[in-house]
């Protein structure tokens, strides 16, 4: 009979082969919800007066039925979430640039840019959403978890008999922990940065609110350091992506706490989830903690 440690030692010894399609793909679908959630309500500030608003909104519903299918289906996993994902991207990409677009045409453009920066579309937010299109990209060239520690034996000698050369082949058996190192340092400054210019609208009123801004320097130098060093990639790494990943934990349930001591509270939640502090803001910033977790416990090519 497993026991608990045995499971989580399974896990470890899965995700260290490239064997977790089906949670990246959960964890995209995840994600999905998330960041269509937080477009939806930011956008709604804006009156959806762009019909590019409702792309990422459009984006969602299929983007997490084909997640919640690639648990089932390995041919969804590979076929029809990469390219839902590879569109996610793209659109996150073009917010960017629509965004930078609505600063640009703000009274004073980016001449008043520190106040137009805080005070328009959130600069940095479309890019988060790029995270979905990563993890569902990601997901289509793992492999499928054992089920059991009794396969688990046969799965791994018949890794040890492959000769993998091709980026695909090296993701595919957990060899990509150097890339994904890089794209963690990525997605912090992103979040770091939006975490910055959304706390400065609240003008940092509770001291709290700067704990993102100052794990941002750590996280990315962390990831980086991750990239160029083996020891800091299963020392140091794991240990800033778990306090990253509980800060936006953290800071979920602050900015619930917020949106309930808002006038009104409960009885007026359509206005205040609106209006308030954005609600799943947080737990993108929990993504990078969890990216950088996964980083941690994949292998390098070198180890081949």
């Amino acid at each position: 009979m497993s026991t608990a440690g045995d499971m989580i030692s399974l896990a470890r010894r899965e995700i260290r082969r490239g064997r977790f399609q089906r949670s990246m793909a959960l964890i995209t679908g995840f994600s999905a919800v998330v960041s269509g959630f937080e477009a939806y309500i930011q956008h709604d500030r804006g009156a959806f007066d762009d019909k590019w608003m409702w792309t990422p909104i459009a984006l969602t519903p299929p983007t997490t039925v084909a997640s919640v299918a690639a648990l089932f289906s390995e041919s969804v996993a590979r076929k029809v979430l990469p390219v839902l994902s590879a569109v996610t991207v793209a659109d996150g990409v073009i917010g960017f640039g629509l965004h930078l677009r609505g600063i640009k045409r703000m009274p004073g453009g980016y001449d008043l840019g520190q106040y137009n920066v805080v005070m328009g579309p959130p600069v940095a937010a479309p890019l988060l959403m790029c995270t979905v299109g990563a993890t569902g990209v990601l997901a289509s060239f793992l492999r499928r978890e054992t089920l059991s520690l009794s396969t688990l034996g046969t799965a791994m000698a018949t890794l040890n008999d492959l000769t993998h050369t091709s980026p695909a082949e090296r993701i595919a058996t957990g060899e990509f922990q150097r890339p994904l190192a890089l794209v963690t340092a990525f997605f912090a400054i992103v979040a770091g940065g939006e975490a910055y210019f959304e706390h400065m609208r609240g003008s940092f009123n509770q001291r709290v609110m700067w704990t993102p801004v100052w794990l941002t320097p750590p996280m990315v130098a962390a990831a980086i350091a991750a990239f160029a060093n083996e020891r800091a990639a299963h020392d140091v790494l794991p240990v800033v992506s778990l306090v990253t990943l509980s800060d936006g934990l953290l800071g979920f349930l602050l900015h619930i706490r917020g949106i309930r001591d808002m006038p009104g509270g409960t009885h007026n939640l359509r206005f205040n989830i609106t209006m308030g502090p954005p609600l799943f803001a947080p737990l993108l910033l929990s993504s990078v903690g969890l990216l950088g977790l996964i980083a941690s416990l994949v292998r390098r090519k070198e180890n081949a």
